[in-house]
C-alpha cells in the first residue's frame, strides 16, 4: 500500500521551467471590464527567452505589442511608443515579474512580490500567486498560473478592481 502523495512543492513546478530556453506560444486572453456589458477577447503570441525577455504581439482586436526586457516595458500601440521603467511603476513590475519569475523559474524573485503556493502534480500543476506588497494588492489581488511539465497553459488575473482576465496560452510546435 502505497503512503500518501507528498505536497507539490513551488519549487518542483519552477525547476522544470527554469531549464527552458526560450518559448513561443499563441495566445487566447478573456478580460472581464466592470465597465463593459461585453467581455474583451485579445489574440496573438507570446515569446520568452531567458533569463529577462519577454514579448506580447496582439494581433486581434487591436494590434499591439509589448516588450519587457530587464527593468524596461515598452508598449507599441495606434498611438505610438511609450517606454516605461519598472522600477517606476512597482504595482505593474510585481504583475510582469509573475510572469516573467514563473517562465524563468526564478523562485526567489516570486517570492519577493508574492506568496506561492503549489498544487497537483508536475504533469499538471497550478500556482497560485497572492501579493506580499499593499501596493502590488491594490493593483492585482490573484495571479493563477497552470500547466503541465515545462508549459505554461493557462494564466488568471484577479485585479483589485474587481475586473479579470483569462489567458490560455498554446505553445507553437516547431519552434526552439
Amino acid at each position: 500500500m502505497a503512503g500518501p502523495a507528498l505536497a507539490l512543492e513551488p519549487g518542483e513546478v519552477l525547476a522544470g521551467l527554469a531549464r527552458v530556453e526560450r518559448s513561443d506560444a499563441t495566445f487566447e486572453e478573456t478580460r472581464h471590464i466592470a465597465a463593459l456589458t461585453a467581455p474583451v477577447v485579445r489574440r496573438g503570441t507570446l515569446r520568452y527567452v531567458r533569463p529577462a525577455d519577454l514579448e506580447m504581439v496582439v494581433q486581434t482586436p487591436v494590434a499591439e505589442r509589448v516588450r519587457v526586457s530587464g527593468t524596461t516595458l515598452t508598449i507599441e500601440g495606434r498611438n505610438g511608443v511609450r517606454e516605461v521603467r519598472l522600477g517606476d511603476m512597482p504595482a505593474i513590475a510585481g504583475w510582469v515579474e509573475s510572469v516573467r519569475a514563473t517562465l524563468a523559474g526564478d523562485v526567489p524573485a516570486l517570492g519577493r512580490h508574492f506568496t506561492v503556493r503549489a498544487s497537483g502534480d508536475i504533469s499538471r500543476w497550478q500556482l497560485d500567486l497572492t501579493p506580499l506588497s499593499t501596493e502590488l494588492a491594490a493593483f492585482v489581488t490573484r495571479v493563477t498560473i497552470s500547466g503541465a511539465n515545462a508549459q505554461i497553459g493557462r494564466i488568471d488575473v484577479i485585479e483589485a478592481s474587481g475586473d479579470r482576465s483569462e489567458m490560455v496560452v498554446s505553445p507553437v510546435r516547431g519552434k526552439p
